[in-house]
């Protein structure tokens, strides 16, 4: 009896070791998604077959700048801002396939193709395309060897920044005769005024309705890209097409009004770096 509870406790005991082995082959064999980074996949998206998601990082809203090689050859860049994702894919360790970059962007291409959208550059780098009404940008980034290891998709959904910040242009024009707006958009090199400046105009021509008796300078300026002239020039351009939204959408009385261009002549910060010029691309609210 004795001989056969032996028996039967190594048993046990081989039957515990074996599937402890076993657990810990299946574990050092698949490598897993970074815990943090389960949900970071929108639910359009698929990846390659033998890899995992190493790393990734996301914002509510982001403004990137995309680079990439359009349809003809030439290099591009472009700016989107929404909801922004990237994701870092490497193969796992163990997966005996060898995938091409060329291979990886071919499957995104015609993924994307599927469901109408978009390629837009020369080697399938970077693609639009639409999800729920909203527009998608995406870019493959680092698919370019013959065995990849590894590569990154970066997703910006456009859309526009929530406002959780309030102020009143009163209590700025009140305290310094003056207050910088940075919710007025443009294009590069344009004067035409964005959509998504509706929101700040409002503010404005709230303010102007609260205080009748008060008459303002709607002041442009820009960073030191380009000419001095060009610079004025669009400065002014851009101030004038305000005053226009004042009169013809807010009902204000033109008289109330005076749009100047100062260019690049009064900046807020250096215009040496990226986040300096963006300072000084703004629109001010000044008191007559």
């Amino acid at each position: 009896m004795t001989k056969i509870n032996n028996a039967y406790a190594d048993m046990h005991v081989r039957a515990i070791i074996l599937i402890t082995f076993l657990f810990f082959s299946l574990a050092s064999y698949s490598q897993t998604d970074k815990a943090d980074c389960k949900n970071i996949e929108p639910s359009y998206l698929g990846r390659m077959k033998g890899f995992f998601i190493k790393a990734c990082s996301s914002s509510e809203y982001k403004e990137h700048e995309f680079f990439y090689h359009g349809l003809d050859g030439k290099s591009v860049r472009v700016k989107k801002a929404g909801e922004f994702r990237r994701i870092n894919y490497e193969k796992d360790k163990n997966e005996p396939r060898t995938v091409s970059g060329d291979q990886i962007r071919l499957n995104y291409a015609n993924a994307v193709t599927k469901i109408k959208g978009k390629c837009l550059s020369l080697k399938n780098t970077f693609f639009s395309f639409t999800d729920n009404g909203d527009e998608v940008f995406m870019a493959i980034e680092n698919a370019d060897d013959a065995d990849d290891k590894g590569y990154n998709v970066v997703i910006v959904v456009v859309k526009s920044m929530k406002q959780e910040v309030e102020f009143t242009l009163k209590e700025g024009i009140d305290k310094d005769g003056k207050v910088a707006l940075y919710g007025i958009l443009f294009d590069v090199g344009k004067s035409e005024i964005k959509p998504e400046s509706a929101e700040t105009l409002k503010q404005i021509t709230g303010y102007l309705n609260d205080n009748p008796s008060v008459k303002i300078i709607v002041a442009g300026h820009t960073d030191n890209t380009g000419t001095f002239d060009g610079n004025m020039n669009l400065s002014k351009a851009r101030a004038e097409n305000i005053k226009n939204y004042l009169v013809s959408t807010g009902k204000i009385d033109p008289s109330r009004l005076i749009a100047a261009g100062v260019g690049q002549a009064c900046p807020v910060s250096s215009n040496d770096t990226e986040a300096g010029r963006k300072l000084n691309r703004r629109v001010e609210i000044v008191k007559q």
